[in-house]
């Protein structure tokens, strides 16, 4: 509605001004230019800013979500590490308790890992599955038997 009033008073400004002479419409028009070029600069501007904004809330979500989907992850992977360390693979449990977890816990926080860390990171990960095979070796599984956990029979 206010869109088809606008165009119907510019309609009649422009028919107003086609009763003035050329010369008196011609200043009129160089007087009126720098304000269009001002109302036009601000235009911009707000769309600028709008599509900053835009793209700031995007990036703010990527990086809440990124933070959610680390956390999971991490999560998991301790989880994981408890649960096989339970039942006596205490290698799979360095792999996924170790020095990994912590990279990936700082590249979901961080956005960034440098290549120092990662090798840091591979040299700790050798390191914890030697300790952890030499101390699989020492004390090997117990073996549950056919009497099950707890030692009733199924």
């Amino acid at each position: 509605m206010s869109e088809q009033r606008r165009l119907a008073s510019g309609l009649e400004i422009a028919v107003e001004w086609s009763k003035l002479p050329p010369e008196v419409l011609e200043a009129a028009l160089k007087a009126l230019e720098p304000e269009l070029a001002r109302e036009h600069e601000r235009i911009m501007m707000d769309k600028h800013l709008a599509a900053a904004e835009a793209t700031s809330v995007r990036a703010h979500r990527l990086y809440l979500l990124g933070l959610v989907a680390g956390f999971m992850l991490i999560s998991g992977m301790l989880t994981g590490a408890v649960s096989v360390g339970i039942q006596g693979y205490p290698w799979l449990a360095a792999l996924l308790a170790g020095p990994s977890m912590l990279s990936l816990g700082g590249l979901f926080v961080l956005r960034k890992i440098d290549s120092g860390a990662m090798r840091a990171v591979q040299r700790s990960q050798i390191a914890s599955l030697n300790a952890a095979n030499m101390q699989s070796q020492a004390n090997p599984p117990q073996s549950l038997g056919p009497a099950g956990p707890g030692g009733m029979v199924p």
